[in-house]
């Protein structure tokens, strides 16, 4: 009979432990419990089974505070890291505009000494002229690389589509690279493969920077023989592929040389210069355009990097994001320019530039001064600084440009901030990316 009553006991136990947990039962419980048992060894093997329950409750509810504190921490985690990485970019945007803004001015007064538009150099000095200039451009490049890549990792950058042609673009950047292949007797090509249609829908900026990018990294890893810019399209994609003939990537390192700051050669005395972040940008641009890179390799063979690209342009675009292109028009230019910004100072570059061809250069800091500015003199061009730009009414400042307020129209130029975003786009006639190059100042100036 005794046996009846523990087995019954012990039911009662295996039934209590599906119930909700309680609090683990008391002497006074368990003494309650013992006329149910057979005898006092009965009884303490109850208690030993009522006890091992408690405990395992006790684990069980042990184990899920740890797993909600665990919880907690990758949460907290989760948010410093986000934390961290704005805080990144936001140190990142502050610090590059900071460094591009000397550099802007170190790059237009070595360029403009460098033409001898303000008296003779001798050789010396035009060497000197074009170090200064040549290591201002390439720090300029890292700096940009960095970031850029900050704001495609942190999503801030947003591309501005456009109908490219894809011959005159391959055609640019070859002769872009040119003279740096021609240094190194490398033989520089351009294939057309299977070409259906003769444009795509992308970023021209962007999809410049990257052929440029890969075009630099084929022609710096390859000491002899060639490098071969190939384009195709198949089915919706259009693909670019660079091929050389240089040193090849190893098996294991194909899917590192995609990390920032990474590359094959590490030692201290490594021979190509870099830092390392070309291929990682690439990769970025390409994924924001909805495409992909991707690479094969064979060492002391070459490299073949390809860019697949959807041809109508990221997936969720629509015509309405697509810019047109506007071909520059070419004309005797005018005499007169107004440069509207409210920090004139990292402009002086560019005026002194402008007014060594012969124009009459004016600075006004303010809307205010423009109007009063026309009513003296009518100038031909008005530049909008990048800063400017960002200026929410700067689509009815330049409204008030416009005939019949006043008397001849007024062509304006303006110099995109870093994130491309002007607000007065549509009344523009050009579009100037930083940094400010001769090349974009005489294009501007042939407005």
């Amino acid at each position: 009979m005794g046996s009846i009553w523990l087995q019954a006991g012990f039911t009662a136990i295996h039934a209590s432990a599906c119930l909700p947990y309680h609090d683990p039962m008391t002497a006074n419980d368990l003494e309650d419990l013992r006329p149910f048992c057979r005898d006092d060894a009965a009884f303490e093997q109850l208690k030993q089974v009522l006890k091992q329950r408690d405990t395992s409750r006790e684990q069980g509810r042990l184990d899920m505070a740890r797993q909600t504190h665990r919880t907690q921490a990758l949460e907290a985690q989760r948010r410093a890291a986000e934390a961290a990485s704005q805080a990144k970019s936001r140190f990142l945007a502050m610090i590059s505009h900071e460094l591009r803004t000397p550099l802007n001015s170190i790059l237009g007064l070595s360029a403009l000494l460098s033409r001898q538009v303000v008296g003779s150099l001798n050789p010396k000095q035009s060497e000197y002229l074009d170090y200064i200039h040549g290591s201002g451009e390439h720090l300029l490049a890292i700096i940009s690389d960095i970031l850029d890549l900050s704001k495609v990792e942190a999503g801030q950058e947003h591309l501005r589509l456009s109908q490219v042609s894809l011959t005159e673009l391959c055609q640019a950047c070859l002769a872009m690279m040119q003279p740096r292949a021609a240094e190194k007797g490398l033989v520089l090509t351009y294939q057309v493969a299977d070409l259906g249609p003769t444009t795509c829908i992308a970023d021209e900026r962007r999809l410049r920077q990257m052929l440029l990018n890969l075009l630099t990294n084929a022609i710096k890893f390859t000491a002899q023989g060639q490098v071969t810019l190939t384009v195709h399209s198949r089915e919706a994609l259009v693909e670019f592929e660079v091929e050389d003939t240089g040193i090849g990537i190893p098996a294991d390192q194909l899917e590192q040389i995609f990390q920032p700051f990474t590359q094959i050669d590490r030692g201290l005395d490594r021979q190509y210069e870099g830092a390392g972040l070309g291929l990682a940008l690439t990769r970025q641009l390409a994924q924001l355009h909805g495409g992909h890179l991707r690479v094969t390799s064979s060492v002391g063979q070459g490299s073949c990097f390809v860019i697949s690209l959807p041809l109508h342009g990221p997936e969720g675009s629509s015509l309405a994001d697509v810019r047109a292109v506007r071909p520059v028009p070419v004309g005797t230019g005018g005499q007169r320019l107004v440069v509207v910004d409210t920090d004139l100072d990292h402009h002086r570059a560019l005026m002194a530039y402008v007014r060594a061809c012969g124009w009459q250069v004016s600075g006004c800091r303010s809307w205010a001064e423009v109007h009063q500015h026309l009513k003296e003199h009518q100038p031909h061009l008005l530049l909008v600084g990048d800063r400017e730009a960002c200026n929410p009414a700067l689509e009815n400042h330049l409204q008030q440009l416009k005939p019949p307020l006043v008397p001849q129209p007024i062509k304006v130029v303006i110099l995109l901030p870093e994130d491309g975003a002007a607000g007065g786009l549509a009344s523009a006639d050009a579009y100037i990316d930083l940094p400010l190059t001769i090349p974009k100042l005489e294009r501007m100036l042939s407005l």
